[in-house]
Parts: structure tokens; C-alpha cells; sequence
């Protein structure tokens, strides 16, 4: 999956014109939660989802009248009766989808986006404040604020400055919200902007070709390391966001670890992986894990124990790596693989209001 704010700044770079939808508010049975986004271009093809089905296809209707009065829309589900029999998108849930022309023209426009993806890509954080109003024009580009995390505002910070605890209130935000003060209107939804979690793979043998397109379509920048140019190079890995062709008693030094960092362990051999995951655990990486038997890896834990390694840090490694799906081949290996580091992911993220009635999409 493409990070859409990413997305969105080279659309309007190529002077491209794209309608970003957000749900905003959700409730009931639905696949996705607040703050899922897509983007719409002007021929009615998708960059990312909200969920499919007849939400989806309502939007893209939608949209289509956004492009051409230029103008937001603010979309309000409420699927019961027959609308249920017709979709499983959502059993009976509600959804509010805000959709907001963003056009090149606008330059004001695309300079916060810009500011978004280069926080982005910088490895920062700050949130996007959105003014949630039906029938906002394009041109109006004061519906929008970038808080960085240092404080320093991006936008039209002049109608911004005089809300309650700005701008510390805002971030502090730790998952997508609407903020409805009686005196605030209209509503205002702040969502946190972060970089993607960091996927280290260390070895680039079969599984990893499979493992690496699969973790980036999850969300995960993937950093690819072998000690052999020959396996790691952009032929074998054209979609990953770096490869890194050094002695594997190198990369610690070369990189940077914390804990929204994961390792992945697949190299070609038992001594390799002895040596990273003794170097992995002195690290505060938010996930380790290890590919092999039981019997390979409990003869690399025995080592470590007698280095001196807790036999509670040790449990805190995933290994054998990935769910038990029965995987055999390298591109199962590599599904169950992805499916643990997005089932870890999952429960690091700060759960929404609305979590607890969700349903998996």
C-alpha cells in the first residue's frame, strides 16, 4: 500500500487532480476505521481504499461531481434494510466520508502537501487538521493546517491560532479524531502523520524477493541487507526503499533502530544468523524475528544464554518466524511472514473509539 499523503504530493506535482476522501467518523460492522483515505483521479481509478462495495462505489459517484463543481462533499452512510442485502461492506454501520478537491492550481494547496510528504519521508511527525464543511471550493485553502512536531504551522495559521490549547491540544493526538466544541464550527478532524514502520531484512535470498513487495503493499519501508551485491541489487528488489551490500558485521553501525523498527532474520545460514541476532537483541527494535526450525533455534538461543542473553529477552523473539498458516513454499513462508509483522503492528497502534465493533475487511 502506497502512502497516500505521498501519493498525493506527486499527483500534484505532475499536475494531476485528485479528490482525497477520508472517513471521518464510523461506527457498526465496517472494514475500515476512521481515517482511512483513498484517492480519486479524474478518470474514476482508485489509489487505495476505503473499503469497496457500495461505500466505494458512492464516492467515486461522488466524486465525479467534486471534480466538476470543485467543491468538498461530505457523504453520510446509513446502510440498513436493503442497502445491507446488497453489500457486506457494512452490516448495518454507519460511515461519514469527507471528500475534498485537491487541484495543482492551488498552490498554496500543494505546498502543505508537500510539507506532509517531506515530514513523511524525513522520518517526523506532526498532524493534518482538516475543517470538515460541505461545499468548501477547491481555491479555499484555509480549511487546512500542517502542525509539525515542533510546533511550526504550515497553512493559514491566522483563523487557526485562536482555538482552544493550539497547538498543543492537537498534538497530542494519537489516533484520527473529530474535535466538535460547541463553539468550534465547523467540526475539525486531526489525524497524526508519521512514517511508515521500518521493515529490516537481513538476507536476500528467495524468500526475501517475495517478502519485500509483500511487507511495502503492507505499509512497511523495507530495507533490504546482504553481504553479496550479486543478491542484493535493484534487479532482485526494484520496490524496496533501500539496499544495503555490506559485510553483515557493518549494518548495525549503519543503521538506525527503534521501536517502531523490524527485523526480519533470513539469512543464508546458521552462523549469520547467530551473529545478527546477537547484535538484534541488544537493540530496542519493536520486533525480531528469526526464520529456521525449533531444534536450529534453540541450539542459537543455548549460545546466548551462555553469553549472558536473559532467557526472557530470548522469548521475545519470533521464532519460527511468521503465523502457523502450514507454509512450505517461499512465497507462503513469506504471507505468514507479513501477516505476524501485521498482526505486532496492529496491536503497537492506538485502538479508536469504534474498534471494538469492527470487522475485519
Amino acid at each position: 500500500m502506497k502512502n497516500i499523503f505521498i501519493e498525493i504530493d506527486r499527483h500534484l506535482k505532475e499536475n494531476q487532480r485528485i479528490v482525497l476522501a477520508t472517513i471521518i467518523r464510523q461506527s457498526g460492522s465496517a472494514p475500515r476505521q476512521t481515517g482511512t483515505r483513498c484517492l480519486i483521479r479524474e478518470n474514476g481509478a482508485l489509489i487505495g481504499t476505503i473499503g469497496g462495495g457500495l461505500l466505494e462505489f458512492e464516492v467515486v459517484k461522488t466524486a465525479k461531481e467534486v471534480f466538476r463543481v470543485a467543491k468538498s462533499a461530505l457523504l453520510k452512510f446509513r446502510l440498513t434494510g436493503t442497502d445491507i442485502a446488497r453489500t457486506d461492506m457494512l452490516c448495518g454501520g454507519t460511515a461519514d466520508v469527507y471528500l475534498e478537491p485537491v487541484f495543482p492550481e492551488h498552490k498554496e494547496a500543494s505546498g502543505l502537501f508537500t510539507k506532509v510528504a517531506e515530514t513523511i519521508t524525513g522520518r517526523k511527525t506532526g498532524v493534518l487538521l482538516t475543517r470538515i464543511s460541505d461545499g468548501t471550493p477547491a481555491a479555499d485553502s484555509s480549511g487546512r493546517l500542517f502542525i509539525n512536531s515542533d510546533g511550526t504551522l504550515t497553512g493559514q495559521p491566522g483563523e487557526w491560532k485562536s482555538l482552544p490549547g493550539m497547538p498543543r491540544r492537537y498534538l497530542e493526538t494519537k489516533q484520527p479524531r473529530i474535535f466538535e466544541d460547541n463553539f468550534t464550527l465547523p467540526a475539525i478532524f486531526a489525524e497524526p502523520i508519521q512514517p511508515d514502520d521500518i521493515l529490516y531484512i537481513f538476507g536476500a535470498g528467495h524468500i526475501s524477493t517475495f517478502l519485500a513487495p509483500l511487507a511495502k503493499s503492507a505499509g512497511f519501508a523495507v530495507i533490504v541487507i546482504d553481504d553479496r551485491e550479486e543478491f542484493a541489487n535493484e534487479q532482485r528488489f526494484p520496490n524496496s526503499d533501500k539496499i544495503i551490500a555490506v559485510p553483515f558485521s557493518e549494518v548495525f553501525a549503519r543503521i538506525r533502530i527503534t521501536p517502531s523498527t523490524y527485523i526480519v532474520q533470513v539469512t543464508r545460514g546458521h552462523t549469520f544468523d547467530l551473529a545478527m541476532l546477537r547484535e538484534a537483541l541488544e537493540t530496542n527494535a519493536g520486533y525480531i524475528g528469526m526464520i529456521g526450525s525449533r531444534t536450529k533455534r534453540n541450539i542459537i538461543y543455548k549460545t546466548l544464554v551462555k553469553e549472558g542473553v536473559s532467557q526472557k529477552r530470548l522469548d521475545q523473539v519470533y521464532s519460527p518466524i511468521g503465523l502457523p498458516i502450514g507454509a512450505q513454499t517461499p512465497e507462503q513462508i513469506a504471507i505468514s511472514i507479513v501477516a505476524e509483522l501485521i498482526q505486532v503492528r496492529s496491536q503497537k497502534l492506538p485502538q479508536p473509539e469504534d474498534h471494538k465493533e469492527a470487522a475485519p475487511g
